[in-house]
């Protein structure tokens, strides 16, 4: 355990801040009460197939079997998510991860998980962010869940484009630099974690290639979710 002196310290130098509004937070939170409120999703205003509000199971054929999201992508929930792109602010990850997490431990219908994996960022832009926030959030997940996370197994051999920068048509021909290790994967339940599912074609592919391996399901687990402009499906939540 560290010395009083010593966290004080460090608490002087780095203070710790909400990811959603930047307010300064105590040591041992990861947002702010009302950002927290702000920000989470209700487990039910999601469909536990595709991952979204508005259900886009009857358009979309996903390789995923089943879905869930801790907060609606909007508002606080996009400020913290681009604090954590911008490596200025990880909180976020935390925060969403026992959300996440907690909805696994209570969900019947997502069934036993054998391990966790992030979607894969290619290597530069890692070492230029100095990590995959999807990484974060999937160690943050299974540490909750005392699962295995695997990293070895996805990813990604072009840079190209970042998907929030394209539409929706090019997000779903953007996604074949994600690639598989030749690693068998018989029969296993797999969580695949990322920060945001907006049209699924990131997840579904990762989904794909998993299956190719032999994985017997896939459950796509986001930090957050788009969510229609007008829409705002919050529910109140003390956060730590």
């Amino acid at each position: 355990m560290e010395p009083k002196w010593k966290r004080s310290l460090l608490e002087l130098l780095w203070p710790n801040r909400c990811p959603g509004c930047n307010a300064l937070i105590g040591p041992d939170r990861a947002v702010c009460e009302t950002c927290g409120e702000k920000m989470l999703l209700e487990h039910d205003a999601v469909c536990r197939r595709c991952g979204k509000v508005n259900c886009i199971c009857s358009k979309k054929q996903l390789s995923y079997d089943r879905a869930l999201a801790a907060c609606a992508y909007a508002d606080e929930a996009v400020a913290a998510i681009i604090r954590m792109k911008q490596s200025q602010n990880t909180n976020f990850a935390a925060f969403t991860a026992r959300i996440l997490a907690e909805r696994l431990r209570h969900g019947i219908d997502f069934g036993e998980i054998d391990c966790v994996m992030p979607v894969p960022m290619h290597p530069s832009r890692e070492r230029l962010r100095g990590y995959n926030q999807a990484a974060l959030i999937a160690r943050a997940v299974a540490a909750e869940l005392s699962l295995p996370c695997r990293e070895d197994v996805l990813y990604k051999d072009k840079v190209g484009r970042a998907q929030h920068e394209l539409t929706a048509a090019e997000r779903a021909n953007n996604v074949d630099s994600f690639q598989i290790h030749d690693i068998p994967l018989d029969g296993q339940r797999i969580l695949l974690c990322d920060d945001v599912l907006t049209t699924g074609s990131t997840m579904s592919r990762c989904a794909a290639l998993l299956k190719q391996q032999g994985a017997a399901a896939v459950i796509a687990a986001a930090a957050a979710t788009t969510v229609p402009h007008k829409s705002s499906p919050s529910k109140t939540m003390s956060s730590t």
